[in-house]
């Protein structure tokens, strides 16, 4: 794991003098703002295998993670449908009914619409980002995004009241910023490939 002091090489030069523990949640916060909005992060999560009646499991997250949205999911590696917890018509986890489905209503436990049987494997994809107290980044994703998230934290220090303020700097910081989180957010969307994700047909 990269630690917030990794990207001190890239943030400390612009901010002589700021506390580190002010810099590490300058960093947190453009990590989080910048996995949010990019859903750049994307996991399968560890499999849940199915307990008989229980019908509510919560998600096993990488440490200092934590769900942005559930992508997709599977039952015994076949699709399995995500609902929106919004949209259902009753409380799931006290009416059980309709098609076999999954549902989650706090992004840290998942709910199945019905019980199924006993060990089967079921398997949620969610985008995530870092936590509030998370300590610092994957290696991987601080090798892909340590620019982009040391431009975040650099707008936030650099806009501060006080010696540090520099709101040109601040605002070029920020452009950079949205720059990459554009291209990231292009990227996931066609999961760093060349191909246009199409939209599945629904037929009535």
């Amino acid at each position: 794991m990269a630690l917030w002091s990794a990207f001190y090489p890239d943030v400390l030069v612009y901010v002589p003098g700021c506390p580190d523990p002010t810099v590490d949640q300058a960093l947190r916060d453009a990590s989080i703002e910048f996995f949010r909005r990019t859903r750049a992060w994307m996991e399968w999560l560890e499999p849940i295998f199915t307990a008989g009646a229980l019908r509510e499991y919560e998600l096993e997250l990488p440490t200092g993670a934590e769900v942005v949205r559930i992508e997709r999911a599977t039952r015994n590696g076949q699709p399995l449908e995500v609902q929106g917890f919004r949209t259902l018509a009753a409380d799931p986890a006290r009416t059980a009914g309709g098609d076999l489905a999954l549902v989650s209503a706090d992004r840290v436990a998942v709910l199945l619409t019905q019980a199924v049987a006993p060990k089967e494997r079921v398997q949620v994809q969610a985008s995530l980002r870092p936590t509030a107290t998370a300590a610092g980044l994957g290696d991987t994703l601080f090798g892909q995004h340590r620019q982009a998230i040391a431009e975040g934290a650099k707008h936030r220090l650099l806009r501060m009241p006080g010696p540090l303020h520099k709101p040109r700097e601040a605002e070029e910081a920020r452009l950079l910023f949205e720059a990459a989180v554009a291209r990231a957010g292009v990227d996931s969307w066609r999961s760093h490939t060349n191909a246009t994700p199409r939209a599945q047909p629904k037929w009535c």
